[in-house]
């Protein structure tokens, strides 16, 4: 039997030089983590994973090691611990029924928990300092400017792919092979869906390439009615990837810990237990999402643009995430720099090595992509609490 509050203990033991022991939960790498679900998707359909073995071992000891079908639901920002809320106030979720029959583990994301670079591994298998995906919005030598990585746009020219125009090749910017392609060479037919109004984005077009046919929806409903349809016609081995944006979106406007936020999970549960209970068969459901979620109010964002003295020592404004941000920094200026964010800033941002943090293993495992050193800058501002660094990007 799988101790869930064990694997969290585990997965909230691991520290890294330089953040308070407790005050960040760690990407789990070689363990319990996000970039370990493709490898897991590929040993259900029979493929023997080299690796991290952790979290297959686990799944695969309670669900048998094969499946013809196979559906992975990403919901955006959805934490393990909302979960856990959500399953102790609503004793009547489809969810604990499917959770009687499965198993529940927490796992990790990875960093910088963001969408665009956990999506990149939930399509690679890749850890970010082996895809490169580091951040929402990086400095790229290739557009020679601050570009957005969910439309590759760049900042001041915000047409979506206008990073493709000034230099981005959209074959080899993520390393292949994608989780799709190997499939494909496992037999297995794969299958995308995203909402319309991002299913043509700049990032959907360099995570999803010919392996996967790509099906744009409408709602959370459609996208259901779509997937069970697609596995009714299935005749062989199908895999279906499903994204779901709008729990984020409803998480930042109101709040993870709101009605709004436990109402839309509510919805998306019925509507699994509508659309696809009965509907579907000897199909395998797999649940997760690309990062969780901590709550902000306006006053948490320290802006960098009103500190005179910070800004000068840097080359450019802050890239990254708020919660995560990358500072080009002035030659000989690191230390100063360093020691301005934690005077200016308080102690819920703590400014890290970049080079260190990296070599710590804060950004995976394997290989490093060459153009990560470029990427992520001279300083790292981590948040460990609700504060984020904020630049006014226009």
């Amino acid at each position: 039997m799988i101790q869930a509050h064990k694997i969290e203990e585990q997965v909230c033991s691991h520290t890294l030089p330089g953040l308070p022991p407790g005050k960040a939960v760690i990407p789990d790498y070689d363990g319990y983590s996000i970039c370990t679900v493709p490898g897991l998707i590929r040993s259900f359909f029979g493929e023997r994973v080299e690796g991290s073995a952790e979290l297959i071992d686990a799944v695969h000891s309670i669900i048998p090691a094969t499946a013809k079908k196979i559906i992975l639901l990403i919901l955006d920002g959805l934490g393990f611990y909302h979960l856990i809320n959500l399953l102790e106030r609503f004793g009547d979720l489809y969810l604990h029924r499917l959770i009687e029959r499965g198993v529940f583990i927490p796992i990790t994301s990875v960093f910088p928990a963001t969408t665009a670079t956990a999506l990149t591994t939930y399509s690679t298998g890749l850890t970010p300092q082996e895809h490169g995906m580091v951040g929402y919005r990086l400095y790229l030598k290739e557009t020679s400017a601050i570009t957005n990585m969910l439309r590759l746009s760049l900042i001041g020219n915000p047409k979506v792919n206008s990073a493709v125009e000034a230099g981005i090749d959209l074959q080899s910017f993520v390393p292949g092979p994608t989780l799709y392609e190997r499939l494909k060479q496992l037999g297995v037919e794969s299958h995308i869906m995203l909402s319309r109004h991002i299913a043509s984005s700049g990032l959907s077009s360099l995570l999803y390439d010919g392996s996967a046919r790509l099906h744009p929806v409408v709602s959370f409903s459609d996208m259901l009615v779509v997937t069970r349809r697609v596995l009714q016609k299935a005749r062989g081995k199908v895999f279906l990837s499903l994204y779901w944006g709008e729990t984020d979106a409803i998480a930042h406007t109101y709040g993870p810990w709101t009605q709004e936020f436990n109402a839309e999970l509510r919805t998306i549960d019925s509507a699994i237990e509508r659309e696809l209970k009965g509907g579907v068969k000897e199909t395998l459901l797999v649940i997760s999402s690309d990062h969780g979620f901590v709550p902000m109010q306006e006053s948490n964002y320290k802006v960098i643009a009103e500190d005179s003295d910070l800004m000068g020592d840097l080359l450019l404004p802050p890239v990254g995430e708020p919660r995560a941000s990358y500072l080009f920094v002035r030659k000989g200026r690191k230390q100063a720099v360093a020691e301005l964010v934690t005077e200016h800033f308080g102690e819920d941002l703590v400014c890290l090595d970049a080079r260190a943090a990296l070599q710590a293993g804060l950004f995976g495992r394997g290989e490093v992509k060459p153009e990560v050193y470029d990427r992520i800058g001279d300083l790292i501002v981590v948040s460990t609490g609700e504060a984020a660094l904020h630049h006014p990007y226009k």
